[in-house]
């Protein structure tokens, strides 16, 4: 255990996107969240989900979004933007998502 506080990076701004469907990657300087489970959200009063159809095209709302917080609620995770948020439900404890931040690592699981 280190004592270091990945989350403490927060907010980190959304640069870009990459989908290689059904995997969602957003990134910025110094950091990356890598989502490869079921999930679902708002962002600028648009939905998204990990099913849709034009899930590539669609993504490109995130960019220029902040990620200010992360919450757990019992295995899904809420992924909190400056315009909306993505709720995660892992259905796999082998990396479902992970959160590259300037002070760590931060992988999810099913759990």
């Amino acid at each position: 255990m280190t004592g270091i506080d990945p989350l403490g990076a927060l907010p980190v701004r959304v640069e870009g996107v990459e989908v290689q469907d059904p995997v969602l990657t957003m990134f910025g300087e110094n950091w990356a969240l890598t989502i490869a489970c079921p999930w679902e959200g708002t962002i600028g009063g648009r939905s998204l989900s990990w099913e849709d159809r034009d899930l590539e095209d669609r993504s490109w709302d995130m960019v220029g979004e902040d990620l200010v917080a992360v919450r757990q609620d019992g295995p899904a995770v809420e992924f909190e933007f400056s315009n909306g948020s993505l709720i995660v439900t892992p259905d796999t404890d082998v990396d479902p998502w992970v959160l590259q931040l300037p002070g760590g690592l931060v992988v999810g699981g099913k759990a």
